[in-house]
């Protein structure tokens, strides 16, 4: 199975005046449901689908209580978890105080292994364009629509490295 994607223009800011450019932007859907994804993960194993979901609060509940202490959580398989943010910076440090403190965020690093996996494994198939607001099902219907001809695109399946962005997708996102 492929990973579809969209093609969707985009303007350069700095360039507000040309049309921008074509780019393949990930077309996700909605996260699935928690009980799909319990299922699918314990079949074929003796794990009911239930245990699943409860071991899946418990390390819910395990990454809230460390990440609340500072500490970096480290799921095995999975990735890590830590907080990290900046600060304004001060000249005395007695004028320092939290604050400063500044864009908090909770950092997640996929397992090397699993990224590995994936980027080794990973392909990709066109799932339209998206032009103005109005999404194509492809692009040979979007070529009909807009009388153009040639084809000067990679078939799907293409073996890539997962770079790109998911800006401009409002798909939603797992």
């Amino acid at each position: 199975m492929a990973v579809p994607y969209k093609i969707q223009r985009k303007r350069n800011p700095q360039k507000p005046n040309e049309p921008g450019q074509w780019h393949a932007v990930p077309k996700t859907g909605s996260p699935v449901k928690e009980k799909f994804m319990t299922r699918m993960a314990t079949e074929d194993t003796t794990v009911a689908d239930i245990e699943l979901a409860a071991a899946a609060k418990l390390i819910g509940k395990f990454i809230y209580n460390q990440s609340i202490q500072g500490k970096r959580v480290r799921i095995p398989g999975l990735g890590s978890f830590r907080v990290s943010f900046g600060s304004e910076g001060v000249d005395d440090i007695m004028d320092f105080h939290t604050g400063l403190i500044r864009n908090v965020k909770i950092v997640f690093t996929l397992d090397s292994d699993l990224r590995a996996s994936i980027l080794n494994d990973i392909s990709f198939e066109n799932a339209g364009v998206d032009d103005e607001g109005v999404q194509y099902a492809s692009l040979e219907n979007y070529k009909q629509v807009k009388g153009l001809s040639g084809d000067n695109t990679q078939g799907s399946g293409t073996p890539g490295t997962g770079g790109g962005s998911d800006d401009g997708n409002d798909d939603g996102e797992l």
